[in-house]
């Protein structure tokens, strides 16, 4: 996306919707970007599970318990909406994000963020905070809250060091078109059913149902070889100090 006049930020109006302005990147965001592929290479050389770009929820044990307490989480989740809970578009507080999340169409509720937990939201979640706080080496936590008239542009993300995982909260029960493509591969969420991708695969997601899409979305470290983990923990600790990661953690009161 083109970079919209005006401050950092802000919004401004095109057609009826917001857009947000993108601010210049980082010099480590783009110097990552430049290095990703051989990087993410090699650390598919030390992956200890398949590299696919959608890979089998059984290989993150971890993260099972969650499935297992869907409905708990789930009805932490709808009584935000319920509540008219003041939920921020995902582009207003993670200006990195805006070519993705340019407009209030995707909205997001963040538990934690690189070590970052936001107090406040989790004290309005409980249930999920302490199932959570059960999940070792998570990266990002959040309710990803698409509306019925949302598309995601293609994109790719900066690391195989993780894997994204989707735990489906609310799936529209509409006809239209709700639906990820990781690589070449569609997939449909199921509720309470966990969707594990690797975004460092190009990926594009639509919800054309006129209802909201909730998922409980999380990163998690890939397993790996001790090479790989090293490397991975070293990735960590330089992206939890980038504006990226301060801006979110501004916004989200962590």
């Amino acid at each position: 996306m083109d970079r919209l006049g005006g401050e950092a930020g802000s919004g401004v109006e095109d057609a009826g919707r917001t857009a947000y302005v993108r601010p210049r990147q980082s010099v480590l965001v783009r110097f990552g970007k430049r290095i990703r592929d051989p990087v993410n290479a090699w650390f598919a050389r030390q992956s200890l599970i398949a590299t696919d770009p959608v890979v089998e929820a059984a290989a993150l044990p971890a993260i099972q318990p969650l499935s297992h307490s869907w409905r708990v989480i789930q009805r932490e989740a709808q009584a935000l909406l319920d509540g008219q809970e003041d939920i921020p578009d995902f582009g207003k507080i993670s200006p990195d994000h805006r070519r993705i999340a340019n407009g209030p169409q995707w909205k997001s509720f963040f538990f934690e963020g690189y070590g970052f937990k936001s107090a406040a939201n989790r004290s309005k979640c409980p249930h999920t905070a302490e199932l959570l706080d059960g999940i070792p080496r998570l990266v990002v936590a959040f309710f990803s809250i698409m509306d019925g008239n949302a598309h995601v542009p293609r994109h790719r993300g900066l690391t195989k060091a993780w894997l994204n995982c989707h735990l489906p909260l609310v799936v529209p029960d509409r006809p239209g078109r709700c639906e990820m493509q990781v690589a070449d591969r569609t997939v449909h969420w199921h509720e309470g059913e966990w969707l594990v991708f690797d975004e460092t695969y190009p990926h594009e997601v639509w919800n054309d149902t006129g209802q909201p899409r909730i998922v409980l979305m999380l990163q998690v470290r890939r397993p790996m070889r001790w090479p790989g983990r090293a490397l991975a923990r070293a990735i960590y600790e330089a992206i939890r100090r980038t504006g990226f990661v301060q801006d979110v953690r501004k916004a989200v009161g962590a």
